[in-house]
């Protein structure tokens, strides 16, 4: 008997039709999800809060990272390499308590959104990686070392704000804006 007849069927597919079965996998459930929420099937966000909560997943981790990097420096010579250490181990340590807390609300905000744990998990599935992806790419928009690296993230922040604001169940209220005293 010949080894050439005992290959598996999965082993003999090249890797292109693998990277597409997994893209499709990874893409179809997120288009469906986003076209329920379009439509208002699924509550993906409640309202503008919800969406800079969102936010909140990628603004905590950056903003203890800056703020590790400011506190221990660069860790050069002179300095107690030690207690540089525990301290963004501590910074670190509190990114992840408050992300994972951050995290718990924003389950518990679109369970008591949707009462559907289907339609609870596929609005996760939009509203995570789509604040996610859209506060960093705002976030580079002012911080991003070069041009076209800003360029892009225009591009990106102007065509998801849209996108985003259709998602967002209500849409009640304004910015605050301070009223002049007329004279």
């Amino acid at each position: 008997m010949s080894n050439a007849g005992a290959e598996s069927t999965l082993g003999a597919l090249p890797l292109s039709w693998w990277v597409v079965g997994v893209g499709l996998l990874l893409i179809l459930p997120f288009a469906f999800g986003l076209g329920l929420g379009l439509k208002r099937h699924i509550v993906v966000y409640r309202n503008h809060l919800d969406v800079m909560v969102v936010g909140g997943l990628y603004l905590i981790p950056a903003s203890i990272a800056a703020l590790a990097v400011l506190i221990a420096g660069g860790g050069g010579s002179g300095t107690n390499d030690e207690a540089v250490f525990e301290l963004r181990m501590a910074l670190f340590s509190l990114a992840v308590v408050l992300d994972a807390l951050l995290l718990l609300f924003i389950v518990v905000r679109t369970w008591l959104d949707n009462r559907n744990v289907l339609k609870m998990l596929l609005a996760l599935y939009v509203k995570i990686p789509l604040g996610v992806f859209f506060f960093a790419q705002f976030g580079n928009i002012f911080g991003g070392k070069q041009a076209a690296s800003r360029r892009k993230s225009v591009f990106w922040a102007l065509l998801l704000t849209p996108l985003i604001q259709g998602l967002v169940r209500d849409k009640q209220g304004s910015f605050p804006i301070p009223s002049r005293r007329r004279s």
